[in-house]
């Protein structure tokens, strides 16, 4: 009996367990990015995907903002340390956006893959072959 997708709500985003090595981080329009709002999507990420190996996509909308505090915040450091994202998809449909979440990865370098891109159809593709190459490889 196949269960997936499942959806879940956080108060920023929608996220969806669409199979068991993947999961969609869709951020709401019209919200603002801060730290604790954050560690609530982390938190259920971490919790619906369990103790497997998986790759995550997030889509940012356009009109997303940001507390500058948030950038001053390693989000992923826990997922660093279990080792159980192996590659990363962020989706910016505004270029500012795009550009923050580049600088933002360079302050907080991870050791799993990474892509940042505007291109949704680009990224999904990315991402399966990284899931794919990792799934062969053990790496």
């Amino acid at each position: 009996m196949n269960t997936e997708p499942r959806t879940y709500e956080t108060t920023l985003a929608t996220l969806v367990r669409l199979r068991p090595d993947l999961v969609e981080v869709r951020y709401k329009e019209g919200i603002t990015l801060t730290s604790e709002l954050m560690a609530e999507v982390q938190e259920k990420r971490r919790t619906i995907m369990g103790g497997s190996a998986y790759g995550m996509i997030t889509l940012l909308p356009g009109d997303i903002a940001y507390d500058p505090g948030s950038m001053q915040v390693d989000h992923l450091e826990t997922d660093r340390r279990e080792g159980l994202v192996m590659a990363t998809a962020v989706v910016a449909e505004a270029h500012m956006i795009e550009m923050l979440v580049k600088i933002y990865f360079s302050y907080y370098p991870q050791l799993h893959r990474i892509h940042v891109t505007s291109d949704e159809a680009g990224a999904r593709e990315w991402l399966e072959v990284q899931l794919q190459e990792v799934a062969r490889t053990g790496t």
